[in-house]
């Protein structure tokens, strides 16, 4: 499980840069991308459960906690784990083996989404816009090597109000997973301490 759930990591790191933000899309996809980062930049704090899928089609749940910079994730399935990101690093507490992993956050999209601002321009390319019946999902890329892979995060859009709802990435060999949130919450203030890595 451990093994699957590095590769499922080191697919979230699909390494960003960008040839022009999303000044080549339509205008209206523009003002879509636009609410996108008014929005995440707006998230005072949320929390929400999860349901993941790994490259291996192994499912895992748990908890999901983020605020603008830092997002922790606590795994009750398959067996006790703790993910801390922020501050350019991620930290996985694997509690049934007593591994602790450290991995840098450094140019790929989910260091991106824990920078505050959120900006999808300069070196991350928006490759892809998409609306859908109270839905709305924004794919981005590596500017200069968008083959490397792909993230796309999913959100609901109900009367104008945004509410993310997921999460979906393949890397460049085609290997996928998706993180799916249910029951999410939002304004949930957090004290600093929550987001403190394993051992910190």
């Amino acid at each position: 499980m451990k093994r699957a759930l590095l590769a499922l990591l080191a697919l979230l790191f699909l390494s960003g840069c960008a040839t022009s933000g999303y000044g080549h899309l339509p205008a209206d996809q523009q003002a879509d991308v636009h609410r996108i980062e008014t929005y995440m930049n707006g998230v005072t704090g949320m929390r929400a459960s999860f349901n993941q899928i790994g490259p291996d089609e192994g499912h895992s749940s748990g908890r999901f906690v983020y605020m603008p910079g830092h997002l922790r994730l606590d795994y009750v399935t398959p067996h006790i784990m703790e993910l801390v990101a922020g501050d350019g690093h991620l930290v996985l507490d694997d509690m049934d083996s007593g591994a602790v992993t450290h991995l840098s956050l450094k140019r790929n999209p989910l260091g991106l989404l824990l920078h505050h601002p959120i900006r999808f321009d300069r070196d991350i390319q928006v490759t892809d816009v998409r609306r859908g019946q109270g839905s709305l999902q924004i794919s981005v890329a590596e500017a200069n090597n968008p083959s490397q892979g792909l993230l796309t995060l999913q959100f609901s859009d109900m009367d104008g109000k945004l509410s993310l709802m997921g999460l979906q990435g393949v890397d460049a060999r085609q290997n996928r997973f998706s993180v799916s949130l249910n029951s999410v919450e939002e304004g949930v203030a957090f004290t600093p301490t929550v987001f403190t890595p394993p051992g910190g």
